[in-house]
């Protein structure tokens, strides 16, 4: 899809960890689609989104929620974006906070009331001092008091930039916003509630760390060792089971029942202990593992039959119909992404 300047590509660096995909860089332009994923989008600039009607939206942020159509009209020159897993306890509770499921404008209103807009000074910033492919942001003390100081010198000029009006109508970002909380019954008392002042949210503060996180060189495949909380799997079976997992995959289909013959477990006890530990069910988080590999693979020039096959899916259609309806988007759209900082 273009933006009167040429179709936009993705391009700048990944991580992906089971439950998250997180890039940062050029947002590219995508046409109408939908994935199971929530969808977190913080931009620089302006960009332009638009839903199922045809609803189009100026913006600097917005909170998709899973399998909802949408499309990027016109992207960005930096930004950040975030899928998450919905059957995680993040995706949901992100999922949750999006107002009017169907309506842009209800995307951006409730990135809006997260402060997720706040982050677009911020990320502008980060791209000033040179923020590239690879690049470790500074330490966590130091870019959280960045991501602060960004929203406190936010002017009033500058917000009523991050809050645009709707294309084609008069009113501004603002007054839309209020309109989509009154028509959910939600008034000034609600919106207060969300904003603290000189203060992020959790959300925007997650977001910051997910941002920082694909920024970073490490290399070394965390996910074996820890959970979505970032802390270390503690139950000795659900160790055992992330230890047996990448040989499981490349040998081909990995079933829950002969995980749990082999950690001495029954196959509902595993299931119930994997999902305490690491706060995803075992089927989707084996998903979000085979494609962990399988971005590892191609990132290492590997060809697509390849990759499909060492990450243990049937073949590189296969491959292809999980990578659409995971991120709306074939593995060759991600072709100029850097996966070098997977983690």
């Amino acid at each position: 899809m273009t933006d009167g300047g040429g179709t936009r590509r993705w391009r700048g660096v990944a991580a992906l960890r089971p439950g998250r995909l997180v890039i940062v860089g050029q947002i590219g332009t995508a046409a109408l689609h939908a994935h199971h994923t929530v969808q977190v989008i913080v931009a620089a600039e302006d960009m332009v989104l638009a839903d199922r009607a045809g609803e189009r939206v100026v913006c600097r942020a917005a909170v998709v929620p899973p399998d909802v159509a949408h499309a990027v009209v016109r992207g960005a020159s930096h930004g950040a974006v975030a899928h998450l897993e919905p059957e995680s306890a993040p995706g949901a509770r992100w999922a949750a906070a999006v107002h009017s499921r169907d309506s842009a404008r209800g995307w951006t209103c409730s990135a809006k009331e997260l402060q997720l807009d706040a982050l677009s000074e911020w990320l502008r910033d980060e791209e000033r001092v040179g923020a590239s492919a690879g690049r470790r942001v500074d330490g966590g003390a130091v870019a959280d008091q960045r991501v602060l100081d960004g929203a406190a010198e936010l002017g009033s000029v500058e917000r009523a930039t991050a809050e645009q009006h709707v294309l084609g109508e008069a009113s501004t970002g603002q007054r839309v916003c209020e309109g989509a909380s009154a028509e959910l019954g939600m008034g000034e008392e609600a919106s207060a509630e969300l904003t603290i002042s000189g203060m992020l949210t959790d959300e925007a503060s997650s977001f910051v760390d997910w941002v920082r996180s694909a920024l970073g060189s490490e290399s070394e495949a965390v996910w074996l060792r820890i959970g979505m909380a970032g802390e270390a799997v503690r139950h000795p079976a659900v160790a055992e089971v992330l230890r047996l997992l990448p040989e499981r995959i490349s040998a081909g289909p990995v079933r829950l029942a002969e995980l749990a013959r082999a950690v001495h477990l029954s196959e509902s006890r595993l299931a119930h202990v994997f999902s305490a530990e690491l706060g995803l069910p075992f089927r989707p988080y084996l998903r979000w593992v085979r494609m962990q590999r399988a971005a590892e693979l191609l990132a290492a020039g590997h060809s697509l039959t390849e990759v499909a096959h060492q990450a243990g899916f049937a073949d590189s259609a296969h491959l292809t119909r999980v990578c659409r309806s995971m991120f709306g988007a074939p593995p060759s759209d991600f072709n100029d992404l850097n996966w070098n900082a997977t983690v």
